[in-house]
């Protein structure tokens, strides 16, 4: 379960007798959850790809419960499984702007290329949608609009520019992977492909295009109905080949901030982007690589929760245990330590620096 799933669940267990307007919850508890979940999601994303791997493997999908072990047989699909949690029709999910003149994956292009954003979805309408990018490494995380027929409500793809990285990510994640799973090798999209699933848990494991390796991944379970669907071998399968299906290679979006760093340590250099698109406001998150190889994370928020506490060169500022804040025109920025080692007037100095302005790849340019 992530950080975000208790948060949205408690609210709408707190609502339950009442009329749930869904963006709007899922958009505070996101906001409540994200300064927690950030440092250890992206702490190591500032070193190899490995240490990119390790981080996630603590931070993106790692499957809890018993881990039952899967039936012998096949089962049908399960009728239970096709009713999704009733809701209203979503309007279209935004997404960043395309990235002229940047080749797409189906076009020679490379994971991780300027920080920018090579994977995509084919749902128009994701419930949120994450997209993280490093050097030779991406990831993209689908919450699902109505919950998948066959049993999952979001979906993760992990995607390498080796194969040998990817297993290294794999091995890293397995530790966190309950239960003895069934493994069986498939084709996807016309290519080998190795699926793990047990009762809880599924993945895949493939290559999607030449010099692209990746790793898909989805936890049953349902917020409603109750009970959750019976998964078997069919269900497994059929869930991990419609996340494979929908990921979509032929385009670049932007990762970019809207702002300036003013001053930062000296010999800091961007490291990592990452965009998140759910509920009603937008989070672009950038890591800075200082010399030491350590990383800091500066976060710009299209929302404005600061309340002040201290005031740093006369700027009224939010000290709090995971990072500080500052708001500018409507903004909350965070600055994160993460492993930089920076001292609080270096941390305090970078935040009270911003200056909003043009979308760039690189605020230090």
């Amino acid at each position: 379960m992530s950080d975000l799933e208790p948060v949205f669940m408690t609210a709408l267990r707190d609502r339950a007798d009442g009329d749930v307007r869904v963006e709007p919850l899922l958009d505070g508890a996101r906001r409540r959850g994200v300064r927690h979940r950030r440092n250890r999601r992206l702490a190591a994303i500032g070193g190899s790809v490995g240490a990119v791997a390790a981080v996630l493997a603590a931070t993106l999908l790692v499957p809890t419960g018993g881990g039952t072990p899967p039936p012998a047989t096949s089962a049908a699909p399960s009728a239970r499984a096709s009713t999704a949690r009733p809701s209203p029709t979503p309007s279209e999910r935004p997404r960043p702007p395309a990235v002229p003149g940047l080749a797409p994956l189906t076009a020679g292009g490379t994971l991780g290329q300027g920080r920018q954003l090579h994977l995509d979805t084919t749902d128009a309408t994701p419930f949120t949608i994450r997209w993280d990018s490093a050097d030779g490494f991406e990831a993209l995380e689908v919450g699902r609009y109505p919950t998948s027929r066959f049993g999952y409500d979001l979906f993760r793809v992990m995607a390498y520019t080796t194969g040998p990285a990817l297993d290294a990510a794999i091995a890293e994640r397995q530790a966190n992977w309950p239960g003895k799973a069934a493994v069986e090798q498939l084709s996807a999209g016309g290519r080998p492909a190795t699926l793990r699933w047990t009762n809880d848990w599924a993945t895949l494991r493939w290559q999607p295009l030449d010099g692209v390796w990746a790793l898909a991944e989805v936890k049953f379970h349902r917020m409603q109905p109750d009970p959750m669907p019976v998964i078997g071998a069919a269900e497994a399968r059929a869930a991990m080949l419609e996340v494979a299906a929908s990921i979509r290679y032929d385009r670049v979006l932007r990762c970019a901030a809207q702002y300036q760093l003013t001053w930062a340590p000296p010999g800091t250099r961007v490291r990592s982007c990452m965009v998140e698109l759910p509920g009603l406001s937008t989070t672009t998150s950038l890591g800075f690589e200082v010399p030491s190889g350590g990383v800091f994370f500066v976060t710009d928020t299209t929302t404005d929760e600061v309340k002040p506490n201290k005031t740093y060169a006369g700027h009224p500022v939010e000290e709090g245990r995971d990072g500080s804040q500052i708001a500018i025109d409507g903004h909350q920025y965070t600055i994160e330590r993460g492993d930089a080692g920076l001292s609080r007037d270096s941390l305090l100095r970078t935040l009270v620096g911003i200056r909003p302005g043009p979308a760039t790849a690189d605020p230090l340019a």
